[in-house]
């Protein structure tokens, strides 16, 4: 058994999220994801958004076309681009990391008395952060190569829209085990008394 534990690097990864995830850590992790939301993600959106606009960015939505990322970067200067490629590459990378994790310890907290049972299920908020990477650099690349000659690429375009929609599918996933966690947690509760 110690032998496929070191073979398998999710597994470990895994159990270790179980042993050091607890409800003050949970709660921990969501205000460092409430801040980071509020004082640093809106102030560096301020850079790139259009007032009244129903698209802020390309990543809020559920798939776009190659013309909606046209349309979106003509709507901005120059200097709001710069804003856009930066906001991706840095500030959205960061901010996808520290919502993997949270949510990776929620889970880790709501399935512990079940971690033998449901696995690496814990895991599963790092492939909504897998594909929220993914889609930060494309659209960082798109909207550079819109910058340097006033077009993108067709393929590129079509590939960061896959990206943004399988990125929302993990989402999905995600609040989908926590509320199965939630509901496994009040069975609990109803089962003592």
């Amino acid at each position: 058994m110690n032998q496929i534990m070191r073979l398998n690097p999710l597994k470990r990864i895994s159990e270790l999220f179980y042993e050091k995830s607890s409800l003050k850590v949970a709660i921990l992790c969501t205000a460092i994801f409430g801040a980071y939301l509020f004082l640093v993600m809106t102030r560096q959106a301020t850079g790139f958004e259009i007032p009244n606009s129903n698209i802020k960015s390309l990543g809020m939505t559920f798939g776009f076309s190659e013309s909606d990322i046209i349309k979106f970067f003509q709507l901005r200067t120059e200097k709001m681009l710069s804003a856009y490629i930066n906001f991706n590459l840095i500030w959205d990378t960061i901010f996808a990391l520290i919502y993997g994790v949270m949510y990776a310890v929620w889970l880790s907290v709501l399935f512990k008395k079940f971690s033998r049972k449901v696995g690496i299920v814990n895991l599963i908020p790092f492939l909504q952060v897998i594909f929220d990477w993914l889609e930060n650099y494309s659209l960082g690349y798109l909207a550079d190569q819109y910058l340097i000659n006033g077009t993108i690429t067709s393929y590129m375009a079509q590939l960061s829209s896959y990206f943004v929609m399988i990125k929302w599918i993990c989402s999905g996933l995600t609040y989908f085990a926590i509320v199965l966690g939630i509901g496994f947690l009040f069975v609990r509760l109803f089962k003592k008394n």
